[in-house]
C-alpha cells in the first residue's frame, strides 16, 4: 500500500510542480498520506479498510483508475469515520493519476 501510494503521489506531484494551486494541494495530499502511512504502521487500520486499499492500490497499479475511484467513494460512505484524515488525498491523487493516462 504505501509502495503503491508513494509511486502514485511521485507521479501526480511531478506534474504538479509547475502550477501553484496543484502544488499547494499536493502539499496537503503529503500530509494526509503521512497521517495514513502512520496509521497503518501503527495499527491502527482496521482490516476492512486494510483490504479496500490493497483493492485500492491493486486497481491504481494496474492503470484502472475507475475502479480505483470507484473504492474510494465505498470507503466514503461506509468508512469515513475511520479514513476521513486521509481519504481525500487519496481522491485527489486517483483524479489527478487518471488525467495522466
Amino acid at each position: 500500500v504505501v509502495a503503491s501510494l508513494s509511486a502514485l503521489y511521485r507521479n501526480c506531484s511531478a506534474v504538479a510542480a509547475s502550477n501553484p494551486i496543484k502544488k499547494r494541494e499536493m502539499d496537503d495530499n503529503s500530509k494526509r498520506l503521512a497521517i495514513l502511512f502512520y496509521s497503518l504502521n501503527a495499527g491502527d487500520v482496521s482490516n476492512k479498510v486494510c483490504t479496500k486499499l490493497k483493492d485500492l492500490c491493486r486497481a491504481v497499479d494496474s492503470g484502472d483508475f475507475a475502479s480505483a475511484s470507484h473504492i474510494q467513494v465505498g470507503m466514503t460512505t461506509s468508512d469515513w469515520d475511520e479514513c476521513s484524515a486521509w481519504l481525500t488525498a487519496l481522491k485527489r491523487l486517483i483524479k489527478t493519476g487518471s488525467s495522466l493516462r
